[in-house]
């Protein structure tokens, strides 16, 4: 939950650099038609206040996929995540079914959340996991299904008592979304679900993973991948946008294969289709294998990109299998230099108006020519302006910690 007193107080409104940032006449050029849209204000990239905005409208208020379901494949299995400023996991049962609950110590039980955990980056803890540190990956359970030592940080002795969390999958993906007054998943990607109906037939496994941190905007990595896509056919309306990014669905491009990247490169040879899920899954869609990247705000200035290349498991040992090793390794190269664009992107918008460039000090924001950075962004300006009724303000925490002094 932010520090913030601004967030922490909605009705004195969100500000920073003399901006109401939930204010829709902030966005007003960002959201003219595509070719005539700018770019976001510079804002939106280096405010520490939008970031927490972020999290309050986006990251705690939207179905997020934190994991794929391959992750967790026996009972017991659990998966950690920080989304936004919430720590939180979630667990295969007995019964093959997904539980998802807030971690047992929501900012570790400290006394005071120590000042360098308060950076807006998460930062290595040794003590326990909360909604300030660096994730773990997914962890097995023990032989018959319990809980390992290691998890007892996340679900604690009872689990049962911990809060719960709304879960629901869609093909490998497990979304979570942290708002309980929420809709279903249908309601965010209802659209895209027939569009993907056949990327995920068969049984997938993960062949290659990898975790890549970047030094850039999550805005500006999926605007980097995204960077040589046009609409699929018949995707487009009256002002240039996508119809069913009207219902905040996930938005989907096919790669032209025109412009000469690695990316494009590699979507002409291997016959691969482009989708942005919005908010965090970027995936590239081939007729042998499914590649995922999940993105993750570690800070409004860093991204962990979670690198994961699904095979078909019935062809484990065919020579489509063995392909998927030497794709894995294209991907790697690739995934690197879109975050090398990513890094540059991300550079640029956060020194625009600043005496670094003293030539945009007085100048316009420059039009958005990425056509899926211009609907990310209609995407994240409808959820910034939208307001919410807010239940608690105050963390969750291990209260009985508290009490004792524990850190």
């Amino acid at each position: 939950m932010s520090m913030q007193a601004d967030l922490m107080n909605p009705e004195l409104g969100y500000s920073d650099e003399g901006l109401q940032l939930a204010d829709p006449a902030v966005y007003e050029d960002a959201s003219k038609p595509f070719g005539l849209a700018t770019r976001l204000p510079p804002v939106a990239y280096r405010s520490k206040v939008f970031s927490e905005l972020e999290n309050e409208k986006i990251w705690t208020r939207s179905w997020v996929v934190i994991g794929l379901l391959q992750q967790i494949p026996n009972p017991g299995d659990l998966l950690p995540f920080t989304l936004g400023f919430h720590g939180i996991h979630v667990q295969r049962n007995r019964d093959g079914t997904i539980s998802a609950r807030m971690n047992r110590h929501q900012h570790g039980a400290c006394r005071f959340v120590p000042v360098q955990c308060r950076t807006g980056t998460q930062t290595k803890c040794s003590i326990t996991s909360c909604n300030y540190t660096r994730d773990a990956d997914a962890m097995p359970a023990g032989p018959d299904g319990e809980n390992s030592d290691e998890m007892y940080k996340f679900v604690g002795l009872v689990p049962e008592k911990l809060s719960t969390v709304k879960c629901e999958t869609w093909g490998p993906f497990i979304f979570i979304n942290l708002d309980p007054a929420c809709g279903p998943l249908s309601d965010q990607i209802g659209n895209l679900m027939p569009r993907l109906s056949g990327v995920f037939d068969g049984k997938l496994a993960i062949r290659a993973k990898l975790w890549l941190d970047f030094k850039c905007n999550w805005k500006t990595m999926g605007a980097s991948f995204m960077e040589t896509a046009i609409p699929a056919p018949g995707d487009g309306d009256d002002d240039g946008g996508a119809t069913f990014a009207e219902g905040l669905g996930g938005p989907h491009w096919i790669n032209a294969g025109q412009a000469l990247t690695p990316l494009s490169a590699l979507v002409a040879e291997r016959g691969l289709k482009l989708f942005w899920i919005f908010p965090n899954v970027l995936l590239a869609a081939g007729p042998t294998h499914v590649t995922v990247i999940l993105l993750q705000a570690t800070s409004m200035g860093k991204t962990l990109c979670r690198f994961y290349l699904l095979t078909n498991a019935d062809e484990i040992g065919s020579e489509a299998d063995a392909s998927a090793g030497r794709f894995a390794y294209d991907w790697i190269s690739i995934l690197k230099a879109i975050g090398t664009s990513a890094e540059a992107m991300h550079d640029d918008a956060i020194l625009h108006g600043t005496p670094s460039r003293p030539e945009t000090v007085a100048g316009d924001l420059p039009v958005e020519t990425n056509f899926a950075s211009y609907m990310l962004n209609r995407f994240a300006i409808r959820r910034i302006c939208t307001e919410h009724h807010y239940y608690w303000t105050a963390p969750i925490m291990d209260a009985a910690a508290l009490m004792r002094g524990v850190r």
